[in-house]
């Protein structure tokens, strides 16, 4: 069980930033940022903590778009292949005498490797030859932009990376106001629409005692999305829960509040603020895997989509195995902040019940690059274990858990022998 807060220690949702002496300043900045917490005495103030809260995401996206790491992996296979297939040829042509005269007459290890390069027929050095072509490659793609202004100078190569640091930077806050200033209008786009007065009336008493129990100022405006996938989502300025949602649980409260009163902590907290900030550092990055990850899941055949993993495989590994790693930590803690946050406004029993039904996050991705990020939440089994009460058996199969199929008895007359 996770240590719980009280809730005024801010329901585990972060630090509480006190005003002081300073006041909000009424202006075109607050009128831009409407529906954000109210707890952060001003938008400048909220922007800022979003942004910098988490710093190894941050410099992660930044080496991934800007350091050119996919151009970098692109460059070590093609090396790698350049190299081990020179190895292998190269081997077979001159066989023992591949190996140069000085290894060759080292006692006993010369002789060793000639038998060994012998009887693998090459392969021994085509592997050291894939391995080599690798790091090289991979150095070489690294190092490939910046060659030629440190050819010119020290100082105009550090200022080509200090250039390529501030664009970065530039770039990710830019992004981030313009997702701020225009959500809306982006959901509005992307199927949410207000809700009905009929919506109205069941939603908003739900997300205001949860914002009441969580101790909130104010909370942002709700929208619903047609779609039939049960999810719900925490933007910036905005809650999106989706019609699936609703009739996944046949419209009973207890779930339903459960995932707003989680929803309302990943907004206070700034989490999507952090992302959307992570994203614009890595704009190059995320347009392309987007792009890639909307071609592979639209591909109808395995041949159409090998051929979109090979044209995009550096930047698929790069956000897989480097940029998801580093959000991770991150990522897990803002959902075990969340789901205890729902705890805290008298939730467990409607958390739980909405983590068995659903064996993966009901936060899906929606284009490739959230699909990849969202593959950082934590498993929705150890998070059901984080929910435990004190004294209470959990034993499986947990009784919220969606029914499994039942088996299919073929009588003897129909039995194929």
């Amino acid at each position: 069980m996770a240590p719980q807060e009280s809730p005024e220690d801010g329901a585990g949702m972060g630090d509480e930033v006190t005003p002081g002496e300073a006041r909000k300043a009424e202006g075109l900045t607050e009128r831009l940022a409407a529906g954000r917490p109210s707890n952060f005495p001003s938008a400048l103030i909220w922007f800022r903590y979003g942004i910098l809260r988490n710093a190894r995401g941050v410099c992660a996206a930044f080496v991934a778009a800007w350091l050119y790491v996919p151009a970098a992996l692109a460059s070590a296979a093609v090396f790698a292949l350049l190299a081990g297939g020179s190895a292998y040829v190269f081997s077979g042509v001159r066989g023992e005498r591949t190996l140069p005269q000085d290894l060759r007459d080292v006692p006993l290890l010369g002789d060793a490797m000639e038998n060994l390069l012998l009887r693998s027929s090459g392969v021994q050095a085509a592997v050291l030859g894939v391995l080599i072509g690798a790091l090289l490659g991979f150095v070489i793609g690294i190092l490939w932009v910046f060659l030629g202004p440190f050819q010119d100078g020290l100082l105009d190569g550090a200022a080509t990376v200090l250039g390529a640091v501030v664009l970065g930077i530039v770039v990710g806050l830019l992004y981030t106001v313009y997702r701020v200033v225009f959500e809306r209008r982006i959901l509005s786009i992307t199927g949410a629409r207000r809700l009905s007065r009929r919506e109205t009336e069941y939603v908003m008493p739900l997300v205001l005692a949860a914002a009441e129990r969580l101790g909130l100022r104010n909370y942002p405006p709700v929208l619903i999305d047609d779609s039939r996938d049960p999810n719900a989502f925490a933007y910036t300025r905005h809650l999106v829960i989706s019609q699936g949602l609703l009739d996944e649980f046949n419209y009973e409260r207890e779930p339903i509040a459960a995932v707003l009163a989680h929803e309302l902590v990943h907004w206070r907290n700034g989490d999507p603020l952090s992302s959307a900030f992570v994203r614009g550092v890595a704009l190059p990055l995320y347009l392309v895997q987007a792009g890639g990850g909307w071609l592979h899941a639209r591909a109808r055949s395995s041949v159409l989509r090998f051929l979109v993993w090979l044209a995009f495989w550096p930047v698929f590994l790069t956000v897989r195995y480097f940029v998801v790693p580093m959000q991770a930590a991150d990522s897990r803690q803002a959902e075990y902040r969340a789901d205890e946050g729902a705890v805290l406004a008298g939730h467990r029993v409607g958390m739980r019940r909405v983590l068995a039904r659903f064996r993966r996050s009901f936060e899906g991705g929606r284009n490739g690059w959230v699909a990849a990020i969202c593959a950082s939440h934590p498993p929705n089994e150890l998070r059901l274990e984080c929910l435990e009460e004190p004294d209470r058996d959990y034993p499986l199969p947990d009784e919220d858990a969606p029914a499994l199929p039942l088996p299919v008895l073929l009588s003897d007359a129909t039995r194929v022998e």
